[in-house]
């Protein structure tokens, strides 16, 4: 009875308290309404001058009894016209206001406090100050103290009567209900059942609702089982090794494929187990990617090395996905490791493919650059045979067309002796020396190259690679322009975003546009697929397929914009290359 009396009194309490709290809040919003309407009225007599009108105004206020005081001020604080609902005509001095703010009350002294900013056409024109006594919230509270009373007297009395009839009828039946809940809940046992009594009453309505609720949780309880039976059935069945974690990356199932696949056991892989089969090299970059991952609650992917059962490595392709509630929180993860080992192999053996296609194209436009000045060479030495008095200059022009050819090989021999490690690639250079073992071939078509390069402009990477990626696009264009054509190529800074971190860093952007016949939208979704070339008898489909993965090893991207309108065609290919690469 204490405690039925008890919440009562706090229940009646707390609705008084929150009555209060929504009469204040009204009385502010009414307040400020009130302020507005008066400042909208007062728009007009402020512009002109016109005291009396505002006077007028704030005459309206009589039909308030408990605003004491209404006033409207110019923006600078000077008093306009006022309202008292008492003989005072003094006017109350305006508070320190900042007109930006736009409205400011508080209530101090018995009183409540309003000052509201007057805006026209997005200016401040003047400033309406309310100030209202609290006879309003007295009174609520007198009347709530008589109810509250009345409230708490007559209920004690009834819940005294009550509690006597309800202890049997209704204390008994419940708290055996609880003791069922409990079981339930401790055992996991959807089974049991609350015992019911034979009278029709609420309680045994509970006990029935009760009962149905565990017979539904029975079935749901089942079928989840199946569902999970089936699942982990078709995760062993799935040639990937398949896992799953807890939000916060502890790994507590893994499918056989796994176990057969490490040699481990359950016990050996429980929480972050998983570390032992991770190759030590590779496991610092692996653990630091996945922390970030579960912290941003997105998706995993990288490829790294896992350790099978005989002890040699082989290199996995990883996804993990959040598992996310209705709330969109992460409630558990499911990822795959994919076996591409002999994928990278036959990746590598299409590469070497293009390489020594490559090679061959390479070796018969060297063959025709090295043939032009061979052919000098030869006419001039025959003149400097046949022409004694001049052999000096033919001599010298001779020489000079040995060195050229020397440059020819140089620059060859570029493509092909990489360092093992990366380093400086001063852009520019490495274009113009691509550029020069296609200028006879340019030549030939008389082909306009435009090259607008910006200053100091340097990668690090690998250089020969960088060739090879630069002569591929450049040998296209060549391939693309008719005569006369026309092949600019631009070279500048830029930025570009990085990865999970999202690290905005510095980069250089190569493009190479070409007025040459365009590629058509049909094409260009498909052009750096391996082996899909638009050709037919001349091309591998291979080109661009190795250029990409050659700029995406350098942690760069490669994009193709290009218009096949008769008349209007044109291709540029944009490489952007970070300035030095981020260590994997």
């Amino acid at each position: 009875m204490l405690v039925s009396g008890g919440a009562l009194l706090l229940a009646s309490m707390a609705f008084f308290a929150f009555d209060l709290l929504t009469f204040r809040e009204n009385l502010i919003n009414n307040t400020a309404i009130q302020a507005q309407i008066i400042g909208s009225n007062a728009v007009s007599p402020l512009i002109f001058n016109d005291t009396k009108s505002a006077q007028n105004t704030l005459s309206a206020l009589r039909a308030s009894p408990h605003i004491v005081y209404a006033g409207i001020y110019t923006p600078q604080g000077k008093f306009f016209a006022g309202y008292w609902n008492s003989q005072a005509t003094q006017p109350a001095s305006l508070p320190a206001f900042d007109l930006n703010k736009r409205q400011l009350s508080w209530f101090s002294s018995g009183r409540f406090s309003l000052v509201q900013s007057i805006v026209f056409e997005g200016k401040a024109a003047g400033i309406v100050y309310i100030q209202s006594d609290l006879g309003a919230l007295y009174d609520r509270l007198k009347t709530y103290g008589v109810i509250l009373l009345a409230i708490v007297g007559s209920s004690l009395g009834a819940a005294l009567a009550l509690s006597k009839l309800s202890q049997q009828v209704v204390s008994r039946p419940i708290l055996s209900l609880a003791d069922t809940a409990r079981f339930v809940s401790r055992e996991k046992d959807f089974k049991a059942r609350a015992q019911v009594t034979g009278a029709h009453d609420e309680v045994a309505l509970l006990a029935d609702a009760f009962n149905d609720m565990l017979a539904e949780i029975q079935i749901r309880d089942t079928a989840l089982q199946e569902s999970e039976q089936q699942f982990r059935t078709l995760a062993d069945s799935i040639p990937q090794l398949a896992w799953m974690a807890e939000p916060d990356g502890t790994i507590f199932w893994y499918n056989r494929r796994w176990y057969e696949y490490t040699g481990t056991s359950p016990e050996q892989m429980r929480g972050w187990g998983w570390q032992s089969v991770h190759d030590p090299a590779a496991l610092p970059e692996v653990l630091k990617k996945w922390r970030k991952t579960l912290s941003a609650g997105e998706s995993f992917e990288m490829i790294f090395p896992l350790r099978a059962a005989d002890g040699s490595f082989r290199e996995f392709l990883t996804r993990a996905v959040p598992v996310r509630d209705s709330q969109g929180r992460t409630v558990r993860w499911f990822g795959t490791n994919t076996d591409i080992s002999e994928q990278r192999r036959s990746e590598e053996a299409l590469r070497q493919s293009e390489k020594l296609a490559a090679t061959g194209r390479l070796a018969a436009s060297i063959a025709h650059e090295i043939n032009n000045p061979l052919e000098t060479v030869t006419n001039l030495v025959y003149l400097a045979q046949k022409q004694p008095a001049n052999v000096q200059r033919y001599l010298t022009l001779a020489e000079q067309e040995l060195d050229r050819i020397a440059q020819i090989t140089k620059n060859t021999l570029g493509f092909y002796r990489d360092s093992a490690s990366p380093s400086e690639v001063k852009i520019a250079e490495v274009l113009e020396e691509v550029l020069a073992l296609y200028a006879r071939k340019m030549q030939f078509k008389k082909i306009n190259v435009r090259p607008e390069y910006e200053s100091g402009l340097k990668v690090v990477g690998y250089p020969g690679e960088m060739r090879q990626i630069f002569a591929n696009l450049i040998a296209n264009a060549i391939e693309a322009l008719p005569e006369n054509g026309c092949l600019t190529i631009r070279a500048s800074k830029t930025h570009m975003l990085d990865g999970l971190d999202r690290l905005d860093r510095p980069g250089v952007r190569i493009t190479f546009l070409d007025n040459g016949s365009g590629i058509a939208p049909i094409h260009r979704k498909k052009i750096f697929e391996p082996f899909y070339t638009t050709k037919k008898d001349v091309g591998t489909g291979l080109g661009l397929w190795l250029t990409l993965g050659l700029v995406e090893k350098h942690q760069g991207s490669l994009r193709v914009r290009s218009s096949a309108q008769p008349g209007r065609s044109w291709t540029a290919f944009s490489v952007v290359l970070p300035e030095s690469p981020i260590s994997k």
